[in-house]
């Protein structure tokens, strides 16, 4: 009985890494694909609204086959492992709902009340900002209330968007790049922290 219990331990753990390794993933192919835009528009003088709008259009896409994918993975590796991983469609919800309501906010609400008061760099540059921080805060409270687990790895990736919103008006002219440094900054460090907890996981 002692040997059961610590091989399913084990098991448990591994299955716990792999859940983090694949939040982990998740952040990281975000960053890359933001990281990818800012070497498109780099060499443009000018950028051109449609060239954001197939691109990120593109991108969610992207985002979204390639989180299918790793999830299919996580899912076929708990059946191996003998575990029936069962979605919430209220989860699911809950996550579309944070990014649906923090584009809102944070793209077109903000930009318009601030447009009157700031540039429009800097109105763009702390609208992203909310955006990004509202819509994760919102996976955050997600993961608490219907997986009933404090995500405490993903706290970055809202918190420093946040705490960099105030210093959007005193770069006014790289408004946008430093907000996407901010949020290359956060999400690289929530994906390391993932990372470190699975490997800690692991022991």
């Amino acid at each position: 009985m002692e040997e059961l219990k610590a091989v399913l331990e084990r098991v448990e753990e591994k299955l716990i890494a792999v859940g983090k390794i694949y939040v982990a993933m998740q952040f990281q192919v975000w960053v890359v694909i933001m990281v990818f835009y800012y070497l498109i528009i780099g060499p443009l003088k000018t950028i051109p609204w449609q060239l954001t709008a197939i691109y990120w259009t593109l991108a969610f896409g992207v985002f979204a086959y390639f989180t299918k994918i790793i999830w299919e993975r996580i899912v076929k590796l708990h059946l191996s492992a003998g575990r029936k991983m069962e979605s919430s469609s209220a989860f699911g919800w809950a996550i579309t709902l944070s990014w649906i309501s923090g584009f809102a906010v944070g793209w077109i609400a903000i930009p318009k009340y601030l447009s009157e008061t700031f540039e429009s760099l800097v109105a763009l540059g702390i609208g992203y900002l909310i955006f990004i921080s509202w819509a994760v805060f919102g996976m955050f409270l997600a993961f608490w209330h219907f997986g009933k687990r404090l995500e405490k790895e993903m706290i970055p990736a809202f918190l420093i968007p946040a705490l960099a919103i105030p210093l959007i008006p005193k770069v006014a002219n790289v408004a946008m790049v430093y907000a996407g440094f901010a949020v290359a900054f956060a999400f690289g460090l929530t994906a390391l922290a993932y990372i470190y907890s699975a490997f800690k996981t692991l022991g």
